[in-house]
């Protein structure tokens, strides 16, 4: 669930207690044992005790303390009974549908009164009303048990000094890939032995400079604390993109925190997945169905929405002709009244809120941990107010975050730091040694070898097992003193200073060659890239080194076994970069000494994820209809912000055509979603765009900001004359960006990305020159035209689909001057549709086919076809573009369209005087639908009998009941689903 009430329940472990009696039990001994500790109770059963001993004195003693015990013991069951069973009835409703949820009705009334006083302990749902008439000195106010635990105030961090390097002698475990030092496994070792010593709030800071070994002691605890059975969240923290030059607007600012943010979420959600699908045969560590929940849920938190005033209630106020009214809260009025006063939760707090209370649930629940490196990225942002409330609410939780100096680290309640620094020699020198002699160098060579790596290097931890990788694979054994201080450090004094950095640059294009037979510029690719993956790897490589698969793949293998490359968490799949201490380092010398070369790479790669950016890639088995749900994937939303990286490094010239490829990646976008429901993608787009280089020219982002934020979502919210304001502004966005783009109506541009920016331009242009008129015959006309002109230029098999979407609005047009022409319009449509697996359309073609209808005085068939859209709109929640979608804000919307559609149609056949033709209408649908109906338990009543629609919570996640019962509505359902939608519905046998 999106939001669960509860913290989640583990799985099943497994012990044998079929019917739960033994865990009851157990249960019922420790609500008693909790009970005892009640002061008055404990004290009233031991004065009875005291009573009983003095029956060996008097017997009158006996009877009395048997009296009192006695009493006692009655108190303690009804204490007991009342804490476990009590409160249930309350809190019923709470899980459950609107269907089930029992009345909770609650009024009062006063009138003419003075010094009116109404509390109440609140409510869970149902309805609350308080009417208060021409009375004075009124307080509406509610009983609370207490406000929310204040935070923990600051506790000073105390810090664990670096450990005392052991004595230098050689090493004997197997050499890791890492400089994992004795050091390096002390520290760990203390964060590990403090998770299980047990105990809440186990909090550590990891405080390093760049390549100092902080990103390794990570892992190493996190390998740790995941051979402990425990769920372990490892993320890396990544600054928000504000871009560089200019002011940043508090909005633009808060989109960039947002997606930072979300990025985060990500990776914890990733992670969760991993958990109950583990790679390498490993065993699972959550089960598939208790993963996948919380999985979803923790996904659910990033399309957040602030809960509305007084959410799950109907709450009515009437207040008038009154004085010296006071209002609190009770049953929820309160919020009702005081939300429009306060001022509302951010987007980002009430994120973090539901994310705080998933996880901190789990942990209660399982042993859990959350790493989170790289958090000096973050600091003095939101972002690490976020993150940092986040970690505090995790109250039982391992928490361990990393980062450099700059970031506080001592922000967390209890919080102790470990720090990372240089090595000392004698640490340094052990550790070259050891990965020499395993090399096979003797003893004493490698030790003086070692040592002189421990002064070039200063004991930095990166550049000892980076010279120590060098030396070992680049040099005959035994080699002098003398030739490895001229191979590190290429004329410099340490391995760091300027030209020094030639000897890695040497050492990787070096294996390159001799893996290709020919040099290979492969360090300035690293260098260049933030991400490698082997399919990012071997894309790039080839297209800017000729690089075939197969040695792409082989450096890929041998660089992912090499020091001086950093994996992003724990996470295989995501690749890895080059160490940040080398990358930051030497790509400002890239850029200032090779401007040309340094932007030529930025190109290769920009036009590696410019090709994923769009429809043009092979779409595989998938119609083209179906990719539009990349949009939603977080890997995907994940690479894009990769490309907008390098793309902000292109010449001016190349910048011109990524631009364009940007504003075509907006509008799919925001077609794709915001054109009905408001989705956080296009923020992100946005707030990433403004980030682009100051001195390039950005005018085009605000156009795009313009019309996102002008632009009236939803189709029951569109209408002619309504909002015109706000069409005006979305209209002068469209003009603007279609001057800029030099777009004009029935020229379509050969540009593969003006040309999908044309497309959606035209539909776009279409709605808000009808919703922003007076809806006028001639308004009519000029958005027919703009709708034909989108519908010419889907000639391309992966534009058909869109091309259907134009005239099927086009024909929305239509239906009450010309229903006729609407017809036409839809001729052969309908399989068109189903050819593009286009499972949202036919819902909107079946409105358009009512809307015929009742134009042609044919309320029989109008009605028909809204049911046959209400059951098209019910399975959509659950059959949208791709397997594995669930139902989300955009499904919801739909869906409710058809409910308010169906609701204004009879109304409107009830003024008609078709009041027959509706009740027989309502038996149709009735019957159609009564297969739902059998299958839920429940009775439809004497309405349209439709589906319910989902419950907030039912969003986000297809583990409901609701999103199983769309489910079976389509295994169930299906020969009505394949039916027309113009077939009639089914008359009912008349009642016995």
């Amino acid at each position: 669930m999106s939001e669960p009430n509860a913290p989640l329940t583990p799985p099943d472990s497994g012990g044998s207690d079929p019917t739960g009696v033994f865990s009851a039990l157990g249960g019922a001994l420790a609500s008693v044992a909790e009970n005892l500790k009640d002061p008055p109770l404990l004290a009233g059963f031991g004065f009875g005790l005291l009573v009983l001993a003095g029956a060996l004195i008097n017997s009158t003693f006996f009877f009395v303390g048997l009296l009192l015990l006695a009493l006692y013991v009655v108190a303690l069951l009804a204490s007991f009974a009342f804490q476990r069973w009590g409160g249930s009835h309350a809190r019923r409703g709470a899980g459950t549908t609107g269907a089930e949820r029992p009345a909770d009705d609650r009024r009062v009334s006063v009138s003419r009164s003075r010094q009116v006083r109404v509390s109440d302990s609140g409510t869970s749902g149902g309805t609350s009303r308080v009417a208060v008439r021409r009375s004075e000195d009124v307080v509406i106010g509610r009983h609370r048990d207490g406000d929310a635990e204040a935070a923990a105030p600051a506790v000073p961090a105390p810090v664990v000094p670096e450990p005392v390097a052991a004595p230098a002698e050689p090493h004997v475990e197997s050499a890791p890939r890492k400089p994992c030092t004795a050091t390096l496994v002390r520290a760990r070792d203390t964060v590990v032995d403090a998770a299980r010593a047990g105990g809440d709030g186990v909090r550590f800071a990891v405080v390093a400079d760049s390549g100092c070994g902080k990103t390794l002691l990570l892992e190493e605890i996190a390998n740790e604390l995941k051979a402990d059975r425990r769920l372990v969240l490892f993320v890396t923290a990544g600054a928000p993109q504000y871009g560089e030059g200019r002011t940043v607007e508090p909005a633009e600012r808060e989109m960039a925190d947002y997606a930072a943010c979300r990025q985060i979420v990500d990776a914890i959600a990733a992670d969760v997945h991993r958990a109950y699908v583990p790679e390498g045969g490993e065993e699972p560590l959550l089960t598939a169905g208790h993963g996948r929940e919380l999985e979803t849920a923790i996904l659910a938190t990033r399309e957040v929405r602030r809960p509305e005033p007084g959410a799950g209630t109907h709450v009515t106020i009437d207040v008038s002709r009154s004085h010296d009214v006071r209002i609190g809260d009770i049953g929820g009025i309160g919020d009702a009244v005081s939300g429009a006063l306060t001022p509302p939760v951010s987007r980002l707090v009430e994120m973090q809120r539901q994310l705080t209370r998933i996880l901190d649930g789990e942990a209660r629940t399982r042993p859990t941990a959350l790493l989170v490196d790289d958090v000096h990225t973050v600091a003095g942002t939101q972002v690490e107010e976020w993150l940092m409330a986040l970690l505090r609410g995790l109250s039982t939780a391992v928490v361990v975050h990393g980062g450099r100096p700059a970031a506080g680290g001592g922000s967390l309640p209890g919080v102790r730091q470990i720090r990372l620094g240089l090595l000392s020699r004698d640490e340094t020198t052990a550790f070259v040694r050891q990965r020499l002699v395993e090399a096979g160098w003797q003893y004493a060579a490698a030790t003086a070898a070692a040592r002189e790596v421990a002064v070039l290097t200063r004991g930095h931890p990166i550049g000892m097992a980076t010279c120590s990788g060098i030396v070992r694979d680049s040099m005959p054994v035994d080699s002098p003193v003398a030739a490895v201080r001229a191979l590190l450090l290429g004329g410099g004094e340490h391995w760091d200073d300027g030209d020094a950095f030639e000897a890695v640059r040497t050492y990787v294009d070096g294996r390159a060659a001799r893996v290709t037979g020919r040099p290979v510029a492969l360090f300035d690719l690293l260098v260049i890239l933030r991400r490698c993956t082997p399919e990012v790897f071997g894309a790039v490589l080839a297209e800017a080194e000729d690089v075939t698969e197969r040695h792409a793949s082989q450096l890929y293998d041998w660089l992912s076994d090499c020091a001086f490359v950093s994996p992003f968490d724990d996470d295989a799949d995501e690749g890895w970069r080059l160490h940040d201490y080398l990358r930051e380092n030497l790509d400002r010398r890239f850029r200032r000494t090779r401007p040309t070369e340094h932007a030529r790479l930025h190109a290769v790669v920009e036009r590696h994820y410019r090709a994923r950016m769009n429809f043009d890639e092979e779409r595989d088995e998938q119609s083209a209809y179906a990719l539009g749900a990349r949009y939603e994937d977080p890997e995907w939303q994940r690479d894009s912000q990769e490309w907008l990286h390098h793309a902000a490094h292109l010449s001016r010239e190349e910048f011109d055509g990524a631009k364009r490829a940007m504003i075509r990646l907006f509008f799919e976008a925001f077609y794709w979603w915001d054109v009905e429901v408001a989705f956080s993608y296009c923020d992100q787009l946005v707030a990433a765009y403004r980030a682009l280089p100051a001195d390039r020219d950005l005018r085009w982002v605000a156009w795009l900001e313009q019309l996102r934020t002008a632009y009236v979502p939803g189709r029951i919210h569109q209408v002619p004359g309504r909002d015109r304001e706000r069409w005006e502004l979305a209209a002068e966005a469209l003009d603007e960006i279609a001057d800029y783009l030099r777009l004009r109506r029935g020229r379509v541009p050969t540009d593969p990305d003006l040309r999908r920016v044309y497309i959606v331009f035209c539909q776009l242009q279409a709605a808000v020159v009808w919703f922003g008129s007076d809806g006028t015959p001639a308004d009519r006309a000029r958005a027919s035209e703009w709708f034909q002109a989108s519908a010419a230029a889907c000639s391309d098999e992966s534009e058909l689909w869109m091309g259907n979407w134009a005239a099927s609005e086009e024909a929305s047009l239509w239906v009450t001057e010309d229903p006729a022409r609407a017809r036409a319009l839809l001729d052969g449509l309908e399989e068109r549709v189903a050819d593009e697996e286009d499972h949202e359309l036919p819902v909107w073609l079946a409105a358009t086919f009512s809307d015929i209808a009742w134009a042609e005085g044919d309320p029989r068939r109008s009605f028909d076809a809204l049911g046959r859209a209400a059951l098209h709109g019910a399975v959509y929640h659950v059959r949208q573009e791709t397997f594995g979608q669930y139902p989300n804000l955009y499904s919801d919307s739909l869906y409710r369209n058809i409910l308010t559609r169906v609701a204004r149609r009879e109304q409107e056949a009830l003024e008609a005087g078709f009041a027959a033709e509706v009740a027989a209408a309502k038996a149709r649908c009735r019957a159609l639908f009564a297969p739902y109906w059998l299958h839920i338990g429940q009775d439809p009543g004497d309405g349209f009998g439709l589906p319910h629609p989902p419950a907030e919570t039912d969003l986000r996640t297809d583990l409901t009941d609701f999103a199983r019962t769309a489910k079976w509505m389509i295994r169930n359902m299906g020969d009505e689903l394949e039916k027309s939608l113009e077939e009639p519905l089914r008359t009912p046998p008349p009642a016995p």
